[in-house]
């Protein structure tokens, strides 16, 4: 086996992870470094105000999934001014309106899941996982093709806070690609988590400035609610898949549940297309946990918290050279605008989330975790050893392109490369979306459907590491987010 693999988003992302392979560490190490990296490389994306989870695998250990997602405010007190304000994001094809500001935020978990997963499995210190993210932070990060268009799409919502516009805007336009992102205080930010750790954050004194300051500025987060914050571990869904097993996320995660129920139904010997339908139509009538106990009894599937969330969403797969294996997804939905003053962090906008809030404004429920279409995924092969680490950002469609992946490697025996970038479809709205040269094959082209140009954005970004029978990795990141592969030799 070589000494590691990696799939993502931003090129110094990748490079951060390969850093630590090759000095010894492993794939938690390697994921670690890489989600500090991600902090300036993918700003729209991730930061310390963001959530998520992690599917690992460790050879001595076995396999669990940490969630660090967002929580909801403890209280809500609703008789007085709140900072909730409507923002109109034009998507191309559709404009969808989320709501920013203090009232947006939900309690952030990467800071707790960072630490927490380097406290199970880490074997660098945390001072070493955090030079390269210092390094870029200080030197600049030259701004990538995907960067460059979430920075566009969210550019009203990175210019609210005047401390921070510098960073992402010259002579007031929008920075695009191959200009610079320098961040003047991120590498303090982070020499400050180096020294005093998670509860520097959550029990500390970052943690009273940050909840004073949301609370009296219209917003939910009291002190208390940091203070409480817990992440939590749990085992995966276990799946029979191809005479081999595949690893889901359970509770919090709808995406686990809807591509157990994908397998099943594309087990039955369906057309793709009919079966996308049906688990879609499963997932809109809410009968999403009804069915899957009714027909996979054995996965004792639980729905837990409360809503959806999984607007700006990234991912990273890892493998290293013993068999480890990471596979991260986070999420900062649109950003509420509030940066974390003196960090260049800013806090996320969960509660802002339109399709969150069926019953309206503020409709959330006190205390609870937010769900989320995230499914970070592994396939174990028959002696228990990692075969395929992936998953996706693509908000509500991350499951299903999830899948098609899955499909096109395990069954239809494709090698991960034309698998990653095999033709995608997806039910949206009651119509077939689908990329040219898709298999349409149960479709009545006579119904409703719009065509996509090959490797559209609409699709995902699915980002793997694959392991062959004899050994060799393989890593593949999804063009249509300008991902990136990356084998070490």
């Amino acid at each position: 086996m070589s000494k590691g693999a990696i799939a993502g988003s931003h090129v110094k992302t990748i490079e951060s992870a390969e850093e630590i392979l090759r000095n010894g560490g492993n794939a938690f190490d390697a994921v670690i470094s890489a989600c500090f990296t991600m902090f300036a490389t993918e700003p729209c994306m991730v930061s310390a105000g963001a959530g998520g989870f992690a599917m690992v695998h460790s050879v001595d250990k076995g396999t669990r999934v940490l969630d660090f997602f967002t929580q909801t405010p403890q209280k809500k007190d609703l008789n007085r001014a709140l900072d909730f304000q409507p923002l109109p994001v034009d998507f191309g094809t559709e404009t969808e309106t989320f709501y920013i500001g203090k009232a947006s935020i939900a309690v952030p978990g990467v800071v707790a899941g960072i630490f927490e997963l380097h406290k199970q499995y880490g074997s660098m210190p945390i001072k070493e996982l955090v030079v390269h993210a210092k390094d870029i932070s200080k030197a600049g990060v030259v701004i990538d093709p995907f960067g460059e268009i979430d920075m566009a799409l969210l550019q009203e919502i990175l210019r609210v806070d005047p401390a921070v516009r510098d960073i992402f805007f010259h002579n007031d336009k929008i920075k695009k690609q191959g200009d610079t992102l320098v961040y003047p205080h991120l590498a303090d930010f982070l020499d400050f988590l180096v020294d005093e750790g998670d509860r520097g954050f959550y029990q500390g004194e970052i943690a009273q400035k940050i909840s004073k300051s949301i609370y009296e500025g219209g917003g939910f987060l009291t002190l208390n609610d940091f203070e409480s914050y817990k992440t939590y571990w749990s085992d995966p869904m276990r799946m029979p898949y191809r005479n081999r097993t595949l690893c889901l996320p359970n509770g919090p995660c709808f995406g686990g549940a809807i591509l157990a129920l994908l397998d099943y139904y594309g087990s039955k010997d369906l057309p793709l297309v009919q079966v996308l339908r049906k688990v879609k139509e499963i997932y809109e009538q809410n009968k999403l946990e009804e069915t899957l106990n009714a027909i996979l009894p054995e996965l004792n599937y639980t729905r837990q918290g409360f809503g959806l969330a999984s607007k700006g969403t990234t991912h990273i797969s890892i493998v290293d050279k013993q068999g480890n294996a990471a596979a991260l997804t986070m999420s900062l939905g649109e950003g509420s605008g509030y940066w974390i003053p003196g960090t260049d962090m800013q806090l996320n906008n969960m509660m802002g989330e339109t399709f969150l809030l069926p019953d309206g404004h503020h409709s959330w429920a006190p205390n609870q975790r937010l769900n989320s279409m995230m499914t970070p995924v592994l396939v174990l092969d028959a002696n228990n050893k990692i075969n395929y680490v992936g998953g996706s950002g693509g908000a509500g469609r991350i499951p299903y392109v999830i899948f098609q992946v899955l499909e096109a490697v395990f069954e239809k025996g494709m090698s991960l490369e034309d698998a990653t970038h095999y033709s995608r479809m997806h039910w949206h709205d009651g119509v077939l979306q689908f990329e040219e040269g898709a298999d349409l094959r149960g479709f009545d082209m006579q119904e409703e459907h719009t065509e996509w140009k090959k490797g559209s954005l609409f699709f995902g970004g699915v980002h793997s590491v694959l392991r062959n029978t004899n050994d060799e990795l393989f890593a593949e990141g999804d063009s249509r987010r300008f991902g990136q592969g990356k084998v070490l030799d």
